[in-house]
């Protein structure tokens, strides 16, 4: 940690970590013809992160930002393979997978009343296996891996569920009326495109999704009481976000859009 200033401070971060070996849990979804029927073992993985960054308080403190840099390396990740035709699921190692990007992260007061934040991240996770193969879907989806005698290469493949962008703001402003705060929140959430499983899939890809929420409530007697109106997904943007593969083309989606009225008591 190095002290620029009273307002600003750089640091670097180098970190190790382990996780142990893990054993499948859900024989359901063993495959019985195989030895120790179907129920499979991960080795154990360790991991070495790099960090570097910056955080600083600007405007006489109205405003505070933090801006890193990141790379990850693990070695004999622990990864499942779940569904194909069999709807099996198998613990698998891959040989290293590597990850690097930037976090950002500000808080500013415009005004004395309208408080925004922001956050955004990119992400750029990578399989490097070239002896890691997995079975494709059972339900006939489209696979783009090259197919081999033992399944599909994942090699050169992002981790599951990892989007490289990542953004999220919000917006308050409150005013004062009487012994209360009126207030009025609207947060917003953004993914890019993201793979299901562990195969890459023209089907079992998800799109890029930008969910956003509004809250709009009085507080009074410090915060202790609240009542609002709130909405979720409030322009009801549908997305698929996971799948089941193994013997149709199933999807599942996010939540709709919700309304809603609250009313909050802390003691």
């Amino acid at each position: 940690m190095y002290a620029a200033s009273d307002n600003v401070n750089f640091y670097a971060r180098v970190a190790t970590g382990f996780r142990a070996p893990s054993i499948q849990g859900r024989l359901l979804f063993a495959d019985p013809s195989a030895p120790n029927g179907g129920v499979t073992t991960a080795g154990s993985e360790e991991v070495l992160s790099y960090e570097i960054g910056v955080k600083a308080d600007l405007w006489d403190r109205r405003a505070r930002v933090g801006f890193n840099l990141f790379r990850y390396q693990v070695d004999d990740q622990q990864l499942i393979a779940v569904g194909g035709g069999a709807n099996i699921a198998t613990l698998i190692n891959a040989d290293r997978s590597v990850g690097q990007g930037f976090e950002l992260d500000l808080q500013a007061w415009l005004t004395d009343s309208l408080l925004v934040t922001l956050g955004s991240s990119y992400n750029d996770t990578e399989i490097q296996d070239a002896n890691l193969f997995v079975p494709g879907c059972g339900g006939g989806c489209t696979v783009t891996d090259p197919l081999a005698a033992d399944g599909y290469s994942i090699d050169g493949n992002p981790l599951p569920q990892s989007p490289k962008w990542t953004h999220a703001l919000t917006a308050r402003w409150g005013i004062p009326i009487q012994s209360g705060e009126f207030f009025v929140l609207t947060d917003w959430a953004y993914r890019s495109e993201v793979n299901f499983f562990l195969y890459e899939s023209i089907e079992f890809t998800g799109k890029s999704s930008l969910e956003g929420g509004l809250r709009v409530g009085y507080l009074w007697e410090g915060g202790d009481y609240e009542l609002a109106l709130f909405g979720r997904n409030i322009t009801d943007h549908t997305r698929i976000v996971g799948g089941i593969d193994f013997n149709n083309l199933t999807g599942f989606l996010n939540e709709p859009r919700t309304l809603g009225l609250e009313f909050t008591a802390r003691f």
